[in-house]
């Protein structure tokens, strides 16, 4: 009896390109992202999940933004050993089906809360890219031997990385907070500032702070 090597779907992940989502209920930015497959099968859709970190050890920085970053890395001149990866967020999608070649895109939130490291990060670089990683599983299902379906995995060593331009989440950031942020209070917080504003007759919360740490 021959043994017959049946080739499994591999497939294969790149980022091409990045654009904000103008339509998103949350302020997100759209990856364009291409898969290949060598194994000849059709496949009729991935049920993909993509865990995306920031590779903070993965780029330099000048001693003004080793100082921005304390809180989140320690004694800036400790930074280029205690940076590590910072996670983003994990989403979920559905890869349209495709023979050999396909793209579809990833849509990833991203918050202004200042209490995410991820925002602190991305908020303390003044200018460059950013080196982010995809980390990718989910289930494969193809078109098998006699046209049966057939479910295969899609191994967490299937990854792709990118390099975010700051510039294209500073746009971002603009379009929707206005380059500004937000950090969660408690309510009885929220309270005193309400009444501290009222008593000094200031036009906004902002103001309140501002005039709170003078």
């Amino acid at each position: 009896m021959t043994d017959v090597t049946v080739e499994l779907p591999a497939p294969e992940f790149a980022i091409s390109g990045v654009d904000a989502d103008p339509h998103a209920a949350t302020p997100a930015l759209r990856f364009a992202v291409d898969v290949t497959d060598a194994s000849g099968r059709e496949i009729y859709t991935i049920a993909l999940a993509a865990q995306v970190q920031i590779d903070a050890d993965r780029r330099a920085y000048d001693p003004e933004t080793r100082e921005r970053l304390h809180d989140l890395f320690g004694e800036p001149e400790r930074i280029p050993q205690t940076a590590g990866s910072v996670q983003l967020g994990r989403v979920e999608t559905l890869v349209p089906s495709f023979r050999a070649a396909g793209s579809f895109t990833l849509v990833v939130p991203f918050s202004g809360d200042v209490e995410l490291a991820a925002t602190r990060y991305l908020a303390s670089l003044s200018s460059g890219t950013v080196p982010l990683t995809f980390n990718f599983n989910g289930s494969i299902f193809y078109c098998g031997d006699d046209d049966r379906l057939q479910v295969t995995l899609v191994p967490w060593s299937c990854d792709a990385r990118y390099r975010l331009r700051l510039a294209d989440w500073r746009t971002l950031v603009e379009q929707r907070y206005a380059g500004g942020g937000f950090v969660r209070v408690q309510a009885e917080t929220l309270a005193v500032l309400r009444l501290r504003r009222m008593e000094l007759g200031l036009a906004t919360f902002d103001a309140t702070i501002r005039e709170a740490l003078q």
